[in-house]
């Protein structure tokens, strides 16, 4: 009897230790992961001083026992994540693994050349593999934050508006860096640059030739590729791949943000919009370095890769001095298609990229026996509508865009040149008024109707789940189907063999009235900002900053600065669309259980 006390007595005790080691663990795991946090924005902090600031800005002693302070804790906290943090999954265990390992060889490798200097800046061997390991661990971690964030109540619009807003001041902040500066700039204008590359417009106040060093140039790329596809891709992405799995709210931000109609698979589709758009890219930016002749002037590889990028985005982004209207690129017809290509597959939207790719690999496999054919659910030309009008609407807006940009140009800004290049620079005018933004023609020579027309198409702009703005196609087919339907007294809509839903009709209304509100008032406040400029110009610029298209006629940089802070406003709600901004912002949670009853007003 005393001994089963005994024993009960200690089994207690042993209980309430594990119970008060768990909690002692919890309150270590917070400490450890709040040192971790610090940590890493050091090592950002460090990161971004040795490549943006001038080497005698920062004192190298002080340098020196920074980065020393900083292993010590990155490699305290890290053990300490890996013991109490949090349970993990085998590939978990193997990422925090292969880290280990790369910090230990960093280790062993120091030790055997005599010292025990890990610098993060060092020899070549000490620079690729420390920095890679410390960002492939914090982009590990950072997963596990965005999913803390996601838990919080916060509309999936407002996180995605938010998401863009980081990107915004993030990229105004190091365009700031002295050595992403090739001359002084303000920080009102890094801030434009910013806005301009993450919201994919194009529009500038800068000379990015001139303005930014060949960093500069880097880093308003990786705004646009961020901004094309959207951070919340990349962190669905990654959050997905480090953790092994996804809330309910993760998968409705990300249906969200690719434009998807189901939650099946949306990881996976994440994981091919990523391989589809930098292995166009890379084609992209191949076919260009291929089509510069030797005596370009410049890193080729730079611009090519700039310039795929930035079309395959519909950025409309370039480092040439005056754009595409330089003589070079003029005459370079391998270039002009390649640049043309890659905007309409960015502009066709991610979706129907998919669903073109898996038809065409069915085809091939229907020729070559040996390849394994994957199998489709639907016909996406026959049964699904979307699909459909994305591409039916594309191929309408490109081939009436390029005849009619021919016949108003034809005797005024095509004049004295040959025919095949009249038709050449008409299909690329159409195809980069869709939301592009590259010009390789003097636009102060078009006529007033072409600047109108091409109002039009910015307005309209590209598909959904596309990198491009504008209402999309789809919502001005259904807009224009809808008012003939209802001519002819059709109390529904059909397309097809389907009928669409009056949720679609209503955004459909919505998003083209608060397209013309929005535009409108920025119209207006710009005749009040800049009354001494030309008015259809500015209203061009209005439409050019909604469709995130880039075309100016009025030159941007000459507007003044209430001006340019209305250009950034519209970019911004042109690139996320009004209805999400809207919704993010003022979206109710209350729901509605009742009906009031119906009652038809008399409105014609």
């Amino acid at each position: 009897m005393i001994f089963y006390r005994i024993k009960e007595k200690y089994f207690k005790q042993y209980f309430l230790l594990q119970d008060n080691f768990k909690v002692i663990g919890r309150y270590l795991s917070v400490l450890m992961t709040f040192i971790f946090a610090v940590v890493s924005l050091f090592y950002v902090f460090l990161f971004i001083s040795h490549f943006g600031f001038q080497d005698e800005q920062i004192s190298k002693e002080i340098n020196y026992y920074a980065q020393i302070i900083l292993y010590l804790l990155f490699y305290t906290s890290y053990l300490s994540e890996i013991l109490v943090l949090r349970k993990r999954n085998k590939k978990q265990w193997i990422i925090d693994g292969f880290i280990f390992m790369a910090f230990l060889a960093v280790v062993l490798y120091n030790i055997d050349r005599g010292t025990l200097y890990l610098g993060l800046f060092g020899d070549i061997f000490n620079f690729v593999v420390i920095n890679v390991a410390i960002l492939f661990l914090i982009i590990t971690r950072l997963s596990f934050v965005f999913q803390k964030i996601n838990a919080v109540k916060v509309d999936p619009a407002l996180l995605i508006v938010l998401s863009f807003l980081f990107m915004i001041f993030l990229g105004s902040g190091l365009l700031m860096l002295p050595k992403a500066q090739a001359q002084p700039l303000s920080y009102f204008q890094s801030l434009f640059t910013s806005v301009s590359a993450v919201c994919v417009t194009g529009l500038t106040v800068v000379d990015v030739n001139q303005s930014f060093t060949e960093l500069g140039r880097l880093i308003i790329i990786c705004l646009i590729q961020i901004g094309g596809l959207g951070i919340m891709t990349f962190t669905g992405f990654f959050g997905y791949f480090f953790t092994g799995s996804a809330t309910f709210k993760d998968r409705l931000l990300i249906k969200e943000m690719v434009s998807s109609d189901a939650f099946d698979g949306l990881f996976k589709i994440l994981m091919q919009i990523i391989i589809i758009t930098f292995l166009i890219e890379f084609i992209g930016a191949c076919v260009i370095y291929s089509s510069l002749g030797n005596d370009f002037y410049g890193n080729k590889i730079l611009f090519s890769v700039f310039h795929s990028i930035s079309a395959f985005c519909n950025a409309g982004f370039s480092t040439v001095e005056g754009g595409m209207t330089a003589s070079f690129l003029q005459g370079n017809t391998v270039f002009i298609v390649t640049i043309g290509m890659l905007i309409i597959f960015g502009g066709l939207g991610f979706p129907v990229i998919l669903i073109l790719l898996k038809t065409i690999r069915n085809v091939f496999a229907g020729l070559f026996p040996g390849l394994k054919r994957e199998k489709l659910r639907w016909h996406p030309l026959r049964n699904n509508i979307n699909y459909r009008i994305v591409l039916y609407s594309t191929a309408i807006f490109l081939v009436s865009g390029t005849v009619v940009y021919f016949f108003l140009e034809k005797n005024n800004s095509l004049q004295g040149i040959s025919v095949f290049k009249q038709w050449l620079i008409s299909f690329f005018g159409s195809v980069s008024a869709r939301t592009a933004g590259f010009n390789i023609v003097d636009m102060t020579k078009w006529t007033t109707p072409t600047v109108f027309f091409m109002m039009f198409l910015m307005w309209v702009g590209a598909s959904p789940g596309s990198t491009g703005g504008g209402i999309k196609t789809t919502t001005f087919f259904l807009a224009i189907k809808t008012c003939v339907s209802f001519i002819r007294g059709r109390s529904s809509l059909q397309i097809g063999n389907r009928e669409i839903g009056r949720e679609t009709l209503i955004r459909v209304m919505v998003i083209i009235i608060l397209s013309f509100v929005f535009i409108s008032i920025s119209y207006f406040f710009l005749l009040i900002t800049d009354k001494d400029k030309n008015p259809v110009n500015l209203l061009f610029e209005t439409f050019s900053a909604f469709g995130t298209v880039g075309l100016s006629i009025v030159d941007t940089s000459v507007l003044s600065h209430g001006g340019q802070s209305i250009i950034m406003v519209l970019m911004f709600l042109g690139r996320l669309g009004p209805l999400t901004v809207m919704s993010g912002m003022f979206l109710s949670e209350k729901k509605q259980y009742f009906k009031y009853p119906k009652q038809n007003l008399v409105i014609n």
